[in-house]
């Protein structure tokens, strides 16, 4: 039997706690499989019917006074227009009627205004041709000095010329001499320059001998140690191409064999009438293989009978021998059993030893990641329409562990399950006969509630949910084996998920639950099943000769914020403790490939490389010897060229002397010269002239500078003299005909505050209007919002079942009852009918209760017919917020206790638990989450009506009563749950 706990496929959630503590819930299928569903099938009731009048008065009184109001308005609004333009029209009267009173103005004063125009233009003629007389003058005095300059010039220059010509034979003495001093400087230098450049040749010839017969001894050294060092090279190379013996060490690559599943099973005629039924939502019975979007997946619920031995074509390599032939990956299809060849430990009549439970823990999570990872890989459309609102969609999930940390809590899922003899008909989930402190719900929330707080203070303002479920399926051997139950385990697991999904909008709650990316922790338990549990009709066992167990793959991860970055980081950290499967796994793994190291020993010839290896010191010591003779000939080389740089440089400086000398004698000469000269008082004409012209230069430039502002000067003057008649002229117009602009902005200011009254007017009306409007509202909103909460607190303890009202044993308590939040009324500019109603009741089925470690998440819409309420059966009272309608489909294969569309604040988790019909026609009324049929009884078939109620107490028929009415079945096989 199988069973997944998952809130996806219903839109709210049905009562739970009192009918299951007082066992009225039974199963009544006789195979082996089993999900939960749930379905709110609550009737109206007289508050509702009260409330909505009400609310039909509120909009009719509010659209009346909102219509009385908006007439008001429009005649303030109307009336605003006309006056406007009333007064509009009076001000553009007045307004023309100045316009035309300064144009008859104008033309009477036509004649004084043409004098006074005339008048101004002849002032301003008669200033400007005195400013330009005035400057003209300047102009000419310039003029008049730059003349008697250039004369006063050629005369001074004319009266140099007649002296030169007097002193003319003293210069050229002067002349003979300086040019006499001058010869006899450049012989002496001649003389000196030849003397200074054989001493230099003779003394480089010298330095060519010595450097030659040093380079000569140094060539035959380094002849004699290259010899030497190519002979010692000689002797390696020899020495190291002769062959040798050395250890060798190689890998030798071991494969071991690896079963892989079967696709095209066949089956004996007692498990094909059957057909296949699966626990997906809309199915009460056999699902045709063409429904599937891959066929390949129908088979593989054959894996929900007892063991492998049903496959009657069983293929040998689809049939493992020892536990490390079992697939570590989880492709779709099943294995074969063949107790003949099984090769694995025996299991002994008191079950499952703890090593081997930790065995098929590894390979029960390998098995569940590799489904994730290969629906991810291969058919992401599934992956995709589970993950698609909570961010996952197309992005890889990250690997599920199971630590020292789950391994805890599957162990103390597994004690409270025997402790309250819960059979694997029934989750842990819920408390099926067991204290709500006994349930997962429980358990994980103790284990979890710490790290859960530290995520909520770090995610402060983002929603964080949790994806908290379980998945139960039953496990037996016919053989007492660890490979007949691992087999057994593949095969159930392999209908537990692959066989569920069947298309996009027919996903099974246990594929669902697993293919949820916020999942990233799983506990899995083994129960071991009393004899009674497995003798009880619908138990799905089949063999009662060896243990048989219930394991529980209780999952749990969080979602921050829908954000994928955040969320796989959290995943990460190091907060889920250590893995317990990690030798297990690492074992089968090397089993199935690993490298063995083979000794051994060879005869090695060497190669040009490993010649070259042997011999590369010898080879280095030649290329060093010659190194070193090149560096010594390169030594001598340096040393030759500084003595011959030192030589050069003597005689560079020699010459340098040399021509120190002339320049010194010429020098001389020349003082000489310039002070004979200079006794004679001959002048430079060339120079003086020079000089007489650039006197010349510097006058004109200075009167053309000064010729610039004379004329920037009458500029002014004119334009001053202009400004000055003009602004006289319009003095006089203005008093002629005075200008009327400042009346026609007056007018036009006046008309201005006329339509700003108006506005105003209206402004006040409006706001008036909204203000009676709200006030009203606000009178029906406070009705309104008291007749909810006495609805909520009468649903609390009653259950509205056919034409009868039901109080539960216990009473539920309503959370937040207090916490109303006011009715939305239409606005005056939206008045669409829109409802929003604060901490609604959530009625629970008899077979499921939300998980206990975080509040649920949700949005409601009162239209819609949903409500939700966090109710006595739940695990802990949390808060209650609202649930989005456009999830309102919930998955009839189990009840994950989280919501991927909540949309606010708490820590988002909800639970819901559903059945399927079984094949036997005990039951097979349907779940529906449309709104029409959530107000209308759910249609019984007539096996279903044949219930013996005389044999149950008051409180089991009421029960009986709300799941037919709820839609509640069993199915025939009962293997997951």
């Amino acid at each position: 039997m199988r069973n997944s706990n998952t809130n996806n496929w219903r839109s709210t959630a049905l009562v739970a706690g009192a009918i299951l503590t007082a066992g009225v819930v039974t199963t009544t299928s006789t195979t082996d499989v089993h999900a939960d569903n749930s379905q709110n099938n609550a009737q109206v009731s007289n508050d509702q019917v009260t409330y909505d009048q009400v609310r039909a008065t509120a909009d009719q009184q509010l659209a009346q006074l909102q219509s009385a109001n908006d007439s008001k308005e429009a005649q303030q609004a109307t009336a605003n227009e006309q006056s406007n333009a009333a007064d509009l029209a009076q001000t553009n009267a007045q307004i023309d009627q100045l316009k035309a009173s300064h144009a008859a103005l104008e033309q009477e004063q036509a004649g004084a205004i043409a004098q006074a125009q005339a008048s101004t233009a002849a002032s301003i003629e008669a200033q400007t041709s005195a400013a330009n007389a005035e400057y003209q003058q300047l102009i000419n005095a310039q003029q008049q000095n730059e003349a008697t300059q250039r004369v006063a010039n050629d005369q001074q220059y004319a009266q140099a010329v007649s002296q030169a010509a007097a002193s003319q034979q003293a210069v050229s003495d002067i002349e003979a001499q300086y040019q006499k001093s001058v010869n006899e400087a450049a012989s002496v230098q001649t003389s000196q320059s030849q003397a200074a450049s054989d001493d230099y040749n003779a003394a480089v010839a010298k330095e060519n001998d010595t450097y030659q017969g040093k380079v000569s001894a140094q060539q035959a050294t380094n002849a004699e140690n290259i010899k030497n060092a190519e002979a010692s090279l000689a002797t390696a190379a020899a020495n190291a191409n002769k062959p040798y013996e050395v250890a060798t060490t190689s890998d030798v690559a071991v494969t071991g064999r690896v079963a892989k599943p079967q696709i095209d099973v066949k089956v004996p005629d007692y498990v094909t009438k059957y057909g296949i039924h699966l626990e997906v939502r809309g199915y009460n019975g056999a699902i045709p293989v063409s429904d599937y979007t891959y066929p390949e997946f129908a088979n593989t619920y054959y894996g929900e009978y007892p063991d492998g031995s049903v496959i009657t074509n069983k293929a040998a390599e689809s049939t493992p021998h020892d536990i490390s032939e079992m697939p570590l990956d989880f492709q779709p299809g099943l294995l074969s059993y063949d107790a003949k060849n099984d090769h694995s430990e025996k299991v002994s009549a008191d079950g499952l030893t703890a090593d081997q439970i930790q065995v098929l823990r590894a390979l029960a999570l390998s098995w569940e990641n590799g489904f994730r990872n290969n629906v991810f890989q291969n058919y992401r459309e599934f992956y995709n329409a589970v993950n698609k609102n909570n961010g996952f969609a197309n992005v890889a999930p990250t690997d599920i562990v199971s630590t020292d940390i789950t391994d805890q809590i599957a162990d103390q899922v597994v004690a409270n399950r025997t402790k309250y003899n819960v059979d694997n008909n029934s989750h842990t989930i819920q408390q099926n006969g067991m204290p709500k402190d006994a349930t997962y719900s429980s358990v994980i929330n103790n284990t979890i509630s710490g790290l859960q707080n530290s995520l909520t203070k770090e995610f402060s303002g983002k929603v964080i949910y949790t994806d908290t479920n379980e998945n139960l399926t039953t496990m037996q051997a016919g053989n007492p084996t660890l490979l007949n139950y691992a087999i057994n385990l593949y095969n159930s697991m392999q209908g537990m998920y692959y066989g569920e999904l069947v298309n996009l909008t027919h996903i099974g709650g246990h594929a669902n639950n697993l293919l949820r990316a916020g999942v990233h922790i799983v506990g899995i338990g083994f129960q071991k099943l009393t004899d009674a549990m497995t003798f009880k009709q619908g138990s799905g066992v089949s063999d009662h000769q060896n243990p048989s167990y219930a394991v529980t793959f209780d999952h749990t991860g969080f979602n921050i914020d829908h954000d994928v970055n955040l969320t796989k980081e959290v995943q990460n950290r190091n907060v889920w403790g250590t893995s317990t499967v990690d030798t297990q796994l690492n074992a089968i793994k090397s089993a199935q490939y690993h490298v063995n190291k083979v000794s051994g020993t060879k005869t090695i010839t060497p190669t040009a490389a490993d010649v070259q290896k042997a011999t590369a010191g010898e080879q280095q010591n030649l290329a060093n010897v010659k190194a070193q003779a090149q560096q010594a000939l390169d030594t001598l080389a340096s040393e030759h060229q500084a003595n011959l740089n030192k030589l050069e440089k003597q005689y560079n400086d020699a010459k340098a002397q040399v021509k120190a000398n002339y320049d010194n004698a010429v020098a001389k000469a020349e003082n000489v010269r310039e002070e004979a000269l200079k006794a004679t008082g001959t002048v430079d004409l060339q120079a003086y002239k020079a000089q007489l012209d650039e006197a010349y230069q510097n006058m004109v430039k200075a009167d053309q500078a000064a010729a610039q502002k004379f004329a920037a000067d009458r500029d002014a003057k004119v334009a001053n003299i202009k400004a000055t008649e003009n602004a006289k002229l319009n003095a006089k117009l203005a008093a002629l005909v005075p200008s009327v602009e400042p009346q026609i902005q007056q007018l036009e200011a006046q008309h201005q505050a006329v339509v700003a009254h108006g506005d105003e007017v209206l402004a006040t009306l409006k706001a008036e209007n909204k203000a009676a409007y709200d006030k009203l509202a606000e009178k029906f909103n406070t009705k309104l919002a008291a007749l909810q909460q006495r609805e909520d607190i009468e649903k609390a303890n009653k259950v509205r079942l056919g034409n009868n009202t039901v109080v539960l044993p216990s009473p539920v308590k309503t959370a937040n009852n207090t916490d109303v939040t006011p009715v939305a009324f239409p606005t005056a500019t939206s008045r669409s009918q829109v409802r929003t109603v604060s901490a609604p009741t959530i009625v629970r089925t008899a077979t499921q209760t939300p998980v206990a470690s975080a509040p649920v998440v949700a949005t409601m819409n009162r239209g819609a017919g949903n409500t939700v309420n966090n109710s006595s059966a739940s695990a802990t009272q949390a808060p209650v917020v609202t649930q989005t309608a456009a999830d309102t489909a919930t998955n009839n294969n189990g009840t994950p206790v989280t919501n991927n569309a909540a949309v606010q604040t708490p820590i988002a988790a909800t639970a819901d638990k559903a059945t399927k019909a079984d094949n036997s026609k005990k039951s097979a009324t349907k779940a529906d989450t449309t709104v029409a049929k959530k107000h209308a009884s759910a249609k019984k078939s007539d096996s279903a009506q044949k219930v013996n109620q005389s044999s149950m107490s008051i409180v089991a028929l009421a029960a009986t009563a709300l799941l037919g009415t709820l839609g509640i079945t069993y199915s025939s096989k009962k293997r997951h749950n």
